[in-house]
Formats: C-alpha cells, structure tokens, sequence
C-alpha cells in the first residue's frame, strides 16, 4: 500500500512551528532593536529626533551610531534566545536587575563624559549647535590665552576639526572619542536589553493570566 511522503509525524509538525517561531521571533527583535539604534540619524531629517543627534560630537557619529545598533541587535538576540531556552524567571529577574545597574552607569558616566570632555557650540548662522570631543584640559596657550574652550574653538579656531585636534591635542582627542563610543555603545545595548526582558515579562504575565482565566 502506498504512503503519503507528504504526511509528517504530528512531534515533527509542532518542532518545525516551534522552531519556526523562534526564529521569527528573533529576526523580529534583531529587527527592532536595530531600527531603534539608527533613530539618531533620522534627527536629521525629523526635528521631533534632533535631541537624538546631539547627544555625540559629529566626528564620531558615523562609528557610534551603526556599531551600538549593531551591538543592540547582537545583545537582544542573545537575550532571547537564552530566554526561550526556558530561562528561570528567577534568572531573569536577576539579569533585568543588574542590566538596569548597567544601564544606568553607563548614562552616568555618558553624561559625565558629555559634561566633562565635550563642548558645544552656537553657530547662530546656520541657526545649530555643533559639539567637539576635546578632552579635559585646556592648553590655555596662544591663541587662545584667556579664552573658555567653546569661544576658543568658535573665534581662533574657526570649528575646523584639524585645527582642534591639533591644539587640544591629537592623543587626548582620539582617547575622548573611543571612550565616548565605547560607553554610548554599552548603554545603548543595556537599554536594547532592558526593553527585550520588560516584553518577555510582560507576555509572560499575560500567558499566566489567560491559563489562569480558562
């Protein structure tokens, strides 16, 4: 008697939608959590999104932008996957609340790092401020004894990025700009793996409840 190729086994039939589903979901939260990380460049084009292109010096934009969407993308898939790997709800709590710490000393020390080591300036022509990675000091030397960095970097410097580079110095600028991306990076995907963990806790809620209710 002939058998039918077509028909699988009803185990084989739930892995492959278990499987399938998995994988959707994953190329889902990759998806958005990259979509997500590249919201700062839409600043450019929408105004509500400004604030988001402010927040790093322009020089390191085209690094920081893609590498922390990136690295959002990469930390939200792993969180995933090790949360349908029937992570213990203790274990998660666990890592939202250390992520959290994470996230928040990052911000801190973002903040620290925008307030200490970069200055911004108006450029009241083109109607914008424009922010430098410069480091801590001040060479206070010629020509710009006597002068605050931003109006050194405004009125001697004319914003030309070489010309600050070379009088803040090369060494401490390029060290500036690594460490600024290295922690937006980090704080970006704490946050990516915050907002992953709250969706899984909250859709976990919601399966217990409705088992609860039938």
């Amino acid at each position: 008697m002939a058998t039918d190729t077509k028909t699988q086994p009803s185990g084989e039939v739930s892995k492959t939608s278990f499987l399938a589903t998995r994988w959707v979901q994953l190329l889902l939260g990759l998806s958005v959590t990259v979509v997500v990380g590249l919201l700062p460049y839409l600043g450019k084009f929408i105004p509500l999104l400004a604030p988001l292109m402010s927040i790093l010096p322009e020089a390191i934009q085209p690094l920081a932008v893609p590498l922390a969407a990136a690295s959002m993308g990469i930390v939200a898939v792993i969180v995933q996957w090790r949360i349908g790997h029937k992570l213990p709800v203790e274990q998660l709590n666990l890592w939202f609340r250390q992520t959290i710490v994470a996230c928040a000393v990052s911000l801190a020390v973002l903040a620290a790092l925008e307030t200490i080591m970069v200055v911004r300036v108006d450029v009241p022509a083109a109607n914008r401020t424009v922010s430098f990675a410069i480091g801590p000091s001040h060479p206070n030397v010629p020509p710009c004894v006597g002068l605050s960095r931003a109006d050194c970097i405004k009125h001697q410097l004319s914003l030309d990025e070489a010309s600050i580079d070379s009088y803040f110095g090369e060494g401490w600028v390029n060290a500036t700009k690594f460490v600024l991306v290295v922690v937006y990076t980090i704080f970006m995907s704490t946050f990516g793996a915050l907002a992953v963990m709250l969706a899984w806790q909250m859709k976990l809620k919601f399966t217990r409840s409705s088992e609860a209710a039938t």
